[in-house]
């Protein structure tokens, strides 16, 4: 069975009473990943995160805000602004979830790989700078999980950025319900790690206006609703 017969049959089955399930659902998988998906790739990630055998699940982008603030310059990846991020967001002892975008050029994407220690299911990293720093940012294939009454969306990011990977490279975008982890590298000081979330989706970012452009570096090398950041903190719990 294909995808799009897959979803046809599940939306009858499980939304009879809305006719425009389906296309509102591949509509904000597209938008999710900055409009750069395929309507036939897209259709195969939804189809996957209800149950697809061939894939899995899918994440509905939180809703824009209102009123959302302009965008007009790169998040600072050095240690010190990361550290500073961590200490005014909102989370646990090793897991933050920051109330702004990051906003960072991709530089490079790698293949994707099975995570070691993460209830993902695939996850692919991404090289990233603002200019002067470089980092690492991982998309992950979030699965639907429960916790009490609630169930968090399953949102597969990797398997998301893998389709459009080449039309990524070179673009700056910005990235929403995102997560930061803290952990200890090997010369035993703070070293911070970030991710995608069941509620993460980035948008391209337009840098003309920016207040401070792109440094060129050697050290580069190649509508709607908020998700509450409540929400976020019972993923980390839930799993």
């Amino acid at each position: 069975m294909d995808a799009k017969t897959y979803l046809t049959d599940y939306a009858a089955k499980n939304h009879a009473d809305d006719p425009e399930w389906i296309s509102k659902r591949i509509y904000q998988k597209i938008q999710s990943v900055g409009g750069l998906l395929s309507e036939e790739g897209a259709t195969m990630l939804v189809a996957e995160e209800k149950g697809w055998i061939q894939e899995e699940k899918q994440v509905e982008p939180p809703k824009e805000r209102i009123q959302e603030m302009p965008i007009t310059q790169y998040t600072e990846l050095s240690d010190a602004m990361l550290d500073l991020i961590w200490g005014t967001s909102k989370g646990g002892e090793k897991t933050r979830y920051p109330d702004e975008p990051l906003v960072v050029k991709i530089e490079r994407i790698y293949d994707a790989k099975k995570p070691e220690n993460d209830y993902s299911s695939m996850e692919t990293s991404a090289k990233v700078t603002d200019g002067r720093n470089l980092a690492y940012f991982n998309f992950q294939d979030k699965p639907e999980f429960s916790k009490g009454e609630k169930t968090f969306p399953a949102n597969y990011m990797s398997s998301a950025v893998q389709q459009v990977r080449p039309q990524l490279i070179g673009k700056t975008i910005a990235i929403y319900k995102w997560q930061l982890y803290k952990g200890v590298g090997k010369d035993g000081f703070d070293k911070f790690y970030m991710g995608s979330t069941n509620f993460t989706y980035f948008k391209l970012v337009d840098t003309s206006g920016f207040e401070n452009g792109l440094t060129e570096s050697d050290i580069i090398d190649e509508m709607y609703d908020e998700v509450p950041v409540d929400e976020l903190l019972e993923e980390e719990e839930g799993v």
